[in-house]
């Protein structure tokens, strides 16, 4: 058993900094990709460079209701589809005090209560092939906690949760589900964070230092990522991995 995706048919949603680093991988394996995303133009960059893309559909992760219509376009292109990987998501840095119900839904709906009713949608009967499996992208953050990161934490943490009983009931159909906590990663998200703290400060610093073996690169999560679609991890589901440098252990 190796990493083969031959024709396999792989669903991505969110082609950021990590979401290109997957796609890009798993073309090079062989797989077809099928692309969600709200920013069309980084599509287009995306589809220009890669042409494993089959398909590009604007996604408003935020209008959870809209997603079930999107998903069926998808579908309507793709057939049943071999994987799924979610790669979207919002930070929101504000602190306790300003963390106001319609703030946190936003982010909610953006990183989670999406991810559910994707998942809900790729899991009915004819939409999917053959032993699914699908990963969706957490965060350290989920279990460590971060100030100022009241939502986003929790959406992540919400994620890991979730995983935990849809894997319970969709081992039955042969699918897997399982996400990844990425460490801090070398991404636009954290570049943007980078000048949020300042490079100098000991808050960002503090960040770093417990990430023992050194700043992720999007390639490290994509690996991972790779490795739970394949049937290397066919015994793996609802579970969390760690791809964080060693932070979670510091």
């Amino acid at each position: 058993m190796d990493l083969e995706f031959t024709n396999k048919k792989i669903l991505l949603a969110g082609i950021g900094g990590i979401g290109y680093a997957v796609a890009e991988l798993l073309g090079k394996l062989g797989s077809e990709l099928y692309i969600l995303d709200i920013n069309t133009e980084k599509m287009t960059t995306a589809q220009q460079s890669l042409s494993f893309i089959k398909y590009c559909g604007k996604c408003n992760l935020s209008d959870v209701n809209s997603i079930e219509g999107t998903i069926k376009d998808v579908l309507a292109v793709s057939g049943p589809i071999d994987g799924f990987v979610f790669c979207s998501g919002i930070t929101s840095s504000r602190p306790f005090k300003m963390a106001k119900y319609e703030a946190m839904l936003n982010v909610m709906n953006i990183n989670f209560f999406s991810f559910v009713e994707i998942v809900r949608c790729i899991t009915k009967k004819g939409c999917y092939a053959d032993n699914l499996s699908i990963v969706g992208l957490s965060s350290v953050g989920a279990i460590l906690g971060n100030p100022s990161q009241t939502a986003y934490c929790a959406s992540k943490a919400a994620m890991n949760g979730a995983v935990r009983s849809i894997a319970k009931e969709l081992a039955p159909k042969s699918i897997r589900i399982n996400t990844i906590a990425p460490g801090t990663t070398d991404t636009p998200m954290f570049r943007e964070a980078e000048k949020d703290f300042g490079s100098d400060s000991s808050a960002f610093a503090s960040r770093l230092e417990r990430q023992y073996l050194g700043l992720c690169k999007p390639e490290d999560i994509a690996n991972s990522v790779a490795f739970l679609l394949s049937n290397m991890s066919r015994m793996i589901t609802g579970s969390c991995l760690g791809v964080d440098g060693g932070k979670l252990t510091s």
